[in-house]
């Protein structure tokens, strides 16, 4: 099984998309791919697969929710796979359950997969 570790997104503004929204919006789990780009913690120019949790009012509000998320983190080249709303928080997963809390306290969280 990948390693993981769960990254957390502080709430502001973002080139107009809104993250940590005070109010409203659902959570959206995306699957997604992003490289580790210059401004990362850890620069390596890999491609990562990750596991991005985000608020929006929309499927597309969520998405550009991450997007700009990675972005505040250093990654580049990200690209959405697939995505779904999370209609019921009690099947998620035990272990995904802090991500979807800090999604839901403050717009984002990511989960990078170590290894593909």
């Amino acid at each position: 099984m990948a390693a993981r570790r769960a990254l957390t997104i502080d709430a502001e503004r973002t080139d107009g998309v809104v993250i940590g929204m005070e109010n409203g919006g659902v959570v959206f789990v995306l699957t997604m791919e992003a490289v580790a780009g210059p401004a990362h913690a850890q620069p390596d120019g890999r491609r990562y697969d990750l596991l991005v949790f985000a608020r929006g009012e929309s499927r597309a509000q969520a998405e550009a929710t991450a997007l700009a998320g990675l972005g505040q983190l250093g990654w580049i080249e990200a690209l959405a796979v697939r995505s779904g709303e999370i209609t019921d928080a009690g099947a998620v997963p035990e272990d995904l359950q802090p991500a979807l809390r800090r999604a839901q306290a403050n717009g984002c969280a990511v989960i990078v997969y170590d290894e593909p």
